[in-house]
């Protein structure tokens, strides 16, 4: 192969890269804003109940998304392997059975949460006992599961067969229907927390249609008459889905131990750790977007067993993570203080904050590595190694560093010590899956095309 071949393949690989991360990152930061807009309309009420259950609301629909999700990435894998394999004549039946699976999966949710309906309702208080309009918003929002599931899975399998452009305009038909609708639902029509609920309902089934009619033009929907492969399709999605959901039940355990140290500090530093949450969200869903975005460039070329793209594209992966890492740190270190002041932090507040994106920030560009390390378990069908290290992050990787960095520098060195510990099994992880990719002889020289 000569040097001009293969600094094109190198630039093709690159270009597929970049282009799978950023419109996924696109769609995820689209979707954060909405969210944070829906909240921001309703806070307008003046109704603290109201605002409440629009958290909760949101924390009930992030279970259902990752639930959905470890469903829509697995079925995305196999049939991104299918692909390059050449084996396409059977997608728009597997194109069926994963949005049947993602249904299913949203159904269990929905069900869950009805069954816990009446504790959920009791956290906010005795007001929201007398006041319908709270149980009446989660019950919408629980209901609207079903269609974002839809949106999510016909977007995830765009992305499987090579098409991140039209996922990324079915994400924004969600994020743009939610946007304009909101306003109208809640202020217009004057149905306040319900049209709220509505709201979501109506851009989920906007977005699922049209998700829907793009999968259909670009794969197709067909119904299989053979069971058999309907079971191998389910064990293969379990296979790799179960353990990337468990792994994500990790999150919560250590964030609940990170959050309960961090209270005693006050409530200015815990407005600082609120806003510095909603930094991370937006500043890095580039990292956070990165396994719908890799899982499918993987798997694609380990359908067309291309053991050299393998490697180029881990390799211009790790470039990316590491670059926009240090751009996101360097903005962040310099404008913090800035930020306190916006947001009128007192000066224990300020101080969290400042430290965080001057020093914490750091660790983050081994984190981001972990998220690369994530997709390549799951593109290589090895997803209890992301179980695994999800709970060693959420247990070694930060329950000593947390109370060790709370006992000799404070606040600041909890969420220090937390981001350490994460780092220090992020740098484990990526070792790991690398060693494992080695092992399937993907780090060898011999390509085919």
């Amino acid at each position: 192969m000569t040097p001009l071949d293969t600094h094109s393949r190198d630039s093709t690989v690159g270009r597929e890269v970049l282009l799978m991360t950023s419109t996924a990152a696109v769609s995820l930061l689209a979707l954060f804003l909405t969210d944070i807009l829906t909240l921001a309309y309703v806070s307008q009420l003046g109704d603290e109940v109201a605002t409440a259950a629009v958290g909760i609301g949101k924390t009930l629909s992030f279970v259902a998304t990752i639930l959905v999700t470890s469903v829509v990435l697995a079925a995305g894998s196999i049939i991104s392997q299918r692909v390059g394999r050449g084996r396409q004549a059977i997608l728009p039946v597997l194109a069926l059975q994963s949005l049947g699976l993602a249904v299913g999966v949203a159904a269990v949710v929905i069900a869950l949460g009805a069954s816990l309906l009446d504790e959920v309702v009791a956290w906010l208080g005795p007001a929201a006992g007398v006041d319908a309009d709270a149980r009446h918003y989660l019950q919408i929002t629980l209901l609207a599961v079903i269609p974002v599931a839809v949106t999510q899975a016909t977007a995830q399998l765009l992305r499987a067969v090579g098409e991140p452009r039209r996922a990324l305009i079915v994400v924004l038909t969600m994020a743009l229907s939610l946007a304009l609708i909101d306003p109208v639902m809640i202020f217009g029509f004057d149905l306040q927390l319900l049209g709220a609920g509505i709201s979501s309902v109506v851009a989920g089934c906007l977005s699922g249609g049209f998700g829907l009619w793009q999968v259909q033009r670009r794969i197709g929907l067909r119904f299989g008459r053979r069971g058999r492969l309907l079971r191998r399709h389910v064990r293969r999605v379990a296979h790799i889905a179960s353990p990337y959901a468990l792994g994500h039940l990790a999150t919560p355990v250590a964030l609940g131990f990170t959050l309960s140290q961090l209270a005693t500090f006050g409530v200015s530093v815990m407005a600082a750790m609120s806003l510095m949450d909603r930094l991370l969200q937006i500043v890095y869903c580039f990292y956070f977007a990165l396994p719908t975005a890799l899982v499918p460039v993987f798997s694609l070329l380990l359908g067309k067993h291309r053991r050299g793209d393998f490697r180029l594209a881990l390799r211009r992966s790790v470039q990316l993570v590491l670059g926009y890492g240090v751009v996101a740190w360097g903005v962040l270190a310099l404008s913090s203080p800035l930020l306190a002041t916006l947001f009128s932090l007192s000066a224990a507040g300020e101080a969290l904050l400042v430290d965080l994106c001057r020093y914490g920030l750091g660790f983050w560009l081994l984190i981001g590595l972990d998220f690369i390390a994530v997709s390549v378990f799951v593109s290589l069908e090895r997803s209890w190694w992301v179980t695994l290290f999800a709970w060693a992050r959420a247990t070694l990787g930060t329950l000593p560093w947390v109370w060790l960095g709370g006992k000799f520098f404070g606040a600041s060195g909890i969420m220090l010590g937390m981001w350490f510990g994460n780092a220090l099994v992020a740098m484990v992880s990526i070792a790991t899956a690398c060693e494992i990719a080695r092992r399937q002889g993907l780090f060898s020289r011999q390509t085919t095309a």
